[in-house]
């Protein structure tokens, strides 16, 4: 993600499975993933929401081959 905030305007053009608009932008405040100020118009990052966001999980069968890779190499 570029950006560690958004204005409530960005946040109701994102297209959300669930339905647009605010409630989904809410719904991430009540989880901890955003904050948001008194006028409740700009939104922000949350350290847990940053961390969520940089996870990279890697399919088993990539670490298996990755590592059967590095032992061939190894002989």
């Amino acid at each position: 993600m570029a950006v560690e905030s958004l204005g409530i305007a960005a946040i109701t053009g994102i297209k959300h499975p669930a339905g647009g608009g605010e409630r989904p932008a809410f719904g991430l405040v009540d989880k901890g993933f955003l904050t948001v100020d008194a006028a409740r118009e700009n939104f922000a990052l949350t350290e847990k929401a940053k961390d969520f966001l940089s996870y990279d999980p890697k399919p088993e069968f990539e670490e298996a081959v990755s590592a059967a890779g590095s032992a061939e190499a190894a002989e």
